[in-house]
């Protein structure tokens, strides 16, 4: 009898094992099912409160207890045969291309249920989400760490004053190759040496665009589309901006978040743009006068060696006074070398450069500055080459 007792025991506890263990099989069966990367419509990501695209988001759990989440920008599925693949979005945080968080999971009916805090040395970053087979949401509230002159701070383009020392045009340009050029010509006119900056700031200067039924210069253009900029904490740029439609009569409007964000590195401003919203501008550009299908062979080269800072983001150069109220914010020679490799391809090639002449002598307004354009396009080659100092942007002020 006693044996017959030890036998059943033996069985029912057996049975609960085989139950308990068949149990455990079926929850790291169901593991996989969440287990993923989304992209996508697979994904449904909000940053600071508004969806955030282009992004993926990597989920792992082991256990069903814990999971280790990456965050880092989407593959881009380029649709231009002239444009190279394999690009990628920039991170979802400003600066951190890949960023890896170990979260608490809670089960939910179909999958999990996530919520925490996540801080690393540039930033931190309240999460609140939830996974299941397909489908992952995530809302993120980012705040950068670090101290700089930027971040929480409005700053507003500078006022245009034609007879300021400053203006919203930032340039500083100077080559070992200055230009020599004859600015008015009439009988004995000598030629006179100019610094690409200098005939810049000339040029933005004169009222010869027509807008209208009236004409304005680079500056009071500058200040019609551009009121001001934002640099927010949790890394997005916010623009006051006006159409080019309405530049008679700016209409100014708020720029979406998460099409610009920013972050500060070794000195330098990097900026992160949204790439799908780029290539669309891109491939909808036309250019009266000069036939793009002429342009983009000569340029793309050069162009594909910029590709990499879409994700890595764009370096600009900045300074801020000592007062701390003027900003400026410039494409410095480290960018700008690059740029000019790419005017120089432009320059070598005779077509472009004939609609260029062209485009300057059918112009009445600009048909008196013909021989000038004339003479800038012959230089140009090197004087660019020799350039040493450059800063190119706008000036901002609080």
């Amino acid at each position: 009898m006693k044996k017959n007792l030890f036998y059943l025991f033996a069985l029912i506890c057996s049975m609960s094992l085989f139950t308990a263990c068949s149990d455990d099989d079926d929850e790291v069966k169901s593991l996989p099912e969440v287990n993923a990367s989304y992209v996508s419509s697979e994904l449904e990501l909000t940053y600071g409160g508004e969806v955030l695209l282009g992004k993926k988001v990597t989920f792992n759990t082991a256990d069903g207890k814990s999971a280790d989440i990456t965050l880092e920008g989407a593959d881009i599925a380029l649709t231009k045969e002239t444009m190279a693949s394999g690009l990628v979005n920039p991170g979802v945080i400003p600066g951190e291309p890949k960023v890896t968080f170990s979260a608490a999971l809670q089960p939910a009916e179909s999958g999990y249920t996530f919520a925490g805090e996540h801080v690393a040395d540039n930033y931190s970053m309240k999460y609140e989400g939830a996974v299941e087979k397909g489908k992952l949401n995530l809302a993120l509230e980012v705040k950068l760490a670090g101290d700089n002159a930027l971040a929480g701070n409005t700053w507003n383009l500078f006022s245009y004053d034609p007879y300021a020392e400053k203006n919203p045009l930032h340039v500083v340009w100077n080559s070992e190759k200055p230009f020599s050029v004859v600015l008015f010509p009439f009988p004995g006119a000598q030629p006179v040496e100019l610094q690409p900056g200098a005939f810049i700031t000339l040029m933005s200067a004169m009222g010869i665009i027509p807008v209208g039924d009236k004409k304005m210069g680079v500056n009071e253009i500058l200040s019609c589309l551009l009121q001001s900029v934002t640099f927010r904490e949790d890394g997005n740029i916010v623009a006051s901006y006006s159409d080019v439609a309405d530049i008679v009569s700016p209409k100014f409007q708020n720029s979406p978040l998460n099409m610009v964000q920013y972050a500060v590195k070794n000195e330098k401003l990097y900026l992160y743009l949204n790439v799908d919203a780029i290539i669309g501008a891109v491939q909808k550009m036309t250019t009266k006068g000069l036939d793009m299908e002429t342009v983009l062979p000569v340029v793309l080269p050069k162009l594909m060696e910029l590709i990499p800072m879409l994700s890595s983001g764009i370096p600009l150069g900045y300074s801020v006074n000592e007062e701390g109220n003027e900003l400026a914010v410039y494409i410095d020679k480290e960018l700008g070398s690059k740029l000019i490799d790419i005017l120089l391809s432009l320059l070598e090639n005779e077509e472009i450069v004939a609609a260029i002449k062209e485009a300057a002598t059918s112009n009445p307004d600009f048909a008196m500055f013909a021989g000038v354009v004339e003479a800038i396009l012959e230089q140009a080659p090197e004087v660019f080459a020799k350039t040493n100092e450059m800063e190119l942007g706008l000036n901002f002020v609080k």
